[in-house]
């Protein structure tokens, strides 16, 4: 149990630092400008999500803590950095706006597959059904957005990049929900030893 708590929502996730939140709050703000009307993620908690849990059994913390360091192991320090953007599922019909994550991304796949291998070996968690797709949310639409503008912002935004970060670590966090938005905890981080 985590704070008497039974079930918890939680993900592993890698973290970002302040430069890169400041660019993606950059481009969120670019985005407002569009007109588009939707709810904005707070950069302050943005994060590149690796393996989301939803309601998890508090007591098998331990067990996915134990299958965060198998993935790790010989996992080297690399860096990524977020470019563009994209939408989820297409074009004709945009829920999601979100930034793309370009760099060390072999390493990151490689990552994230033996994450999903550890977690179903020694666990029972399925894999997910969809290939591993890097990315942060920028937007969440709300009403329908034409496609010839939603072609304008990729468009538009595709140059843009943030600076490099480096990636050293996975984190696992526990996520609530308020009436403000998302809070999440790191309840503890599992570093890369080669």
């Amino acid at each position: 149990m985590i704070n008497g708590k039974k079930h918890i929502q939680a993900f592993i996730a890698i973290s970002l630092p302040e430069n890169v939140k400041v660019f993606l709050d950059d481009l969120q703000g670019q985005l407002r400008k569009s007109g588009i009307k939707a709810s904005w993620p707070k950069p302050v908690t943005m994060h590149l999500t690796l393996k989301f849990f939803g309601n998890l059994n508090a007591d098998k913390v331990g067990d996915i803590k134990a299958c965060m360091g198998k993935a790790v192991t010989g996992i080297p320090v690399h860096s990524l950095f977020a470019t563009g953007i994209g939408v989820f599922p297409s074009v004709k019909n945009t829920r999601i706006i979100w930034s793309g994550t370009r760099g060390q991304t072999d390493i990151l796949e490689k990552l994230v597959d033996r994450l999903e291998h550890s977690l179903f070996k020694n666990m029972g968690i399925k894999k997910e059904n969809r290939r591993f797709s890097p990315h942060l949310t920028m937007a969440r639409i709300k009403q329908p957005i034409h496609p010839k503008i939603a072609i304008k912002l990729l468009q538009k935004f595709e140059k843009f990049h943030s600076n490099d970060f480096v990636v050293s670590d996975i984190k696992f966090f526990q996520s609530k929900l308020l009436s403000s938005g998302a809070i999440h905890k790191n309840l503890f981080s599992i570093p890369f030893i080669n």
